[in-house]
C-alpha cells in the first residue's frame, strides 16, 4: 500500500507530495490536469519505467534537468521508503529502497507490483502477439516471482542464440538450445496453467461487462513442451534468428467465440481487459496496486458501479468528473 508521494521536476509537477487511502483513490480533474502523470508517477514505482512508453527524458518537467520520484508504502506490516532519481543530462537512473540502492531495476515490480489499465489495453487485442504475451508475464510474474526470472533468463538465450545464428557459429549452438528446451517447457507450463485457471471465471465476469456477450482467451504455443530445438537449427540459420519457443506464442482474445480484434467495438475491447484484470484480481486476489486511467469513459452508471464494487486492493482512478457517489471510494484528490 502506498502511503504517500512526492514529485519534484516530474511532468507537470514542480513539487508536489500527494497522500493516499489504502482504499479507492479517486483523482478527479480536467484534461491537462496532470491526472493520468500522477497515475504514471505512481506505476513507475514499480516498473520503473512509464506506461505510455516515453523515455525518461520526456518525464522531466520543461525546463530542468531531472526528476525525483519519492514514496512511502507498507509492505508486510513495515513502512519503507522508495526514491526514484533520473538526471536528463547523463541518463542515469538510479533506485533507492530503504535508502540503499537497488541493483537490479526488474526486482521492483516484486517489491511493489501493479495492475494497470489504461486506453492502451486496445493494443493488447489489436497489436500483435508480443503484446497479449507482455500482458501475460505481467500477471503471471504479479503471482510468481520465479516466473519473472524464468522470463528474463529465457529472454537472454534468446539473445545469446540470435548472436550466434547471424554469426553462423552453428557448434556453439547446441548448449543454448538446451537451455532453452529447458526454460521453454517451464515458461509454458506456467502459461497452460494459468489460463486454464482462469478461463472460466473469464468467460463468466465478461458476461456481466458486455450484457451478455462472452470474452474468452486461447493459448496456443509455438512448441511443444517436450520440442527438441536442435531440430530447429538449420530452419532457424536460414532465417538468422530464433524462430521458435515461447517468445513466439500464439495468445488471443475472442468475443463470442470470433477474434475480438475484428468483431469487437472499441468499447467492448476495452471491457474485455478489465473483465480480464478483474479475474484476475478474483481468482489471485494479488498484493498489488491496481491503477485505472479513465475506466469510466467506456462504462455506464451501471458498469461503474460495477467495477467499484470489485475492486478489494488499493487503487488509483482517474477521471475528469464523477456524479456517482459511492461508499467505496475513501479518498478524492482534486487537480
Amino acid at each position: 500500500m502506498i502511503k504517500e508521494i512526492t514529485l519534484s521536476s516530474f511532468r507537470n509537477f514542480k513539487a508536489q507530495k500527494f497522500d493516499f487511502d489504502s482504499g479507492i483513490n479517486l483523482i478527479l480533474g480536467p484534461n491537462g490536469s496532470g491526472k493520468t502523470n500522477l497515475l504514471e508517477a505512481i506505476c513507475y514505482l514499480s516498473q520503473a519505467k512509464s506506461f505510455r512508453r516515453v523515455s525518461d527524458r520526456d518525464l522531466v518537467t520543461w525546463g530542468e534537468n531531472f526528476f525525483r520520484i519519492e514514496a512511502t508504502f507498507e509492505k508486510d506490516g513495515l513502512t519503507h521508503n522508495i526514491a526514484v532519481f533520473y538526471d536528463s543530462e547523463t541518463g542515469m537512473k538510479k533506485i533507492f529502497i530503504n535508502n540503499k540502492a537497488l541493483d537490479r531495476v526488474a526486482t521492483l515490480f516484486s517489491i511493489l507490483p501493479s495492475l494497470i489499465s489504461s486506453d492502451r489495453d486496445q493494443d493488447i487485442i489489436d497489436g500483435p502477439p508480443r503484446e497479449r504475451r507482455r500482458v501475460i508475464n505481467r500477471l503471471i510474474s504479479i503471482t510468481n516471482s520465479e516466473y519473472m526470472r524464468l522470463i528474463l533468463d529465457y529472454t537472454k538465450v534468446v539473445e545469446n542464440k540470435n548472436y550466434l545464428l547471424r554469426n553462423r557459429k552453428v557448434e556453439e549452438l547446441k548448449p543454448w538450445n538446451q537451455k532453452q528446451e529447458q526454460l521453454s517447457r517451464e515458461i509454458i507450463r506456467y502459461r497452460k496453467n494459468f489460463i486454464e485457471k482462469i478461463k472460466d471465471h473469464f468467460s463468466a465476469t465478461s458476461q456481466e461487462f458486455l450484457r451478455g456477450k462472452t470474452a474468452d482467451i486461447t493459448y496456443n504455443p509455438s512448441v511443444e513442451e517436450e520440442a527438441s530445438f536442435d531440430n530447429f537449427i538449420k530452419e532457424e540459420l536460414e532465417r538468422g534468428y530464433s524462430f521458435h519457443g515461447p517468445h513466439r506464442d500464439l495468445i488471443e482474445f475472442l468475443i463470442d467465440g470470433k477474434p475480438a480484434k475484428i468483431f469487437a467495438s472499441e468499447g467492448e475491447k476495452r471491457l474485455i481487459i478489465l473483465a480480464f484484470y478483474f479475474t484476475f484480481l478474483n481468482i489471485y486476489n494479488p498484493n498489488s496496486i491496481v491503477i485505472l486511467d479513465e475506466p469510466f469513459s467506456v462504462l455506464d452508471k451501471r458498469g461503474v458501479e460495477l467495477v467499484l464494487s470489485r475492486l478489494r486492493n488499493q487503487s488509483f482512478i482517474s477521471a475528469p468528473y464523477l456524479e456517482l457517489e459511492h461508499q467505496r471510494i475513501t479518498r478524492v484528490i482534486k487537480l
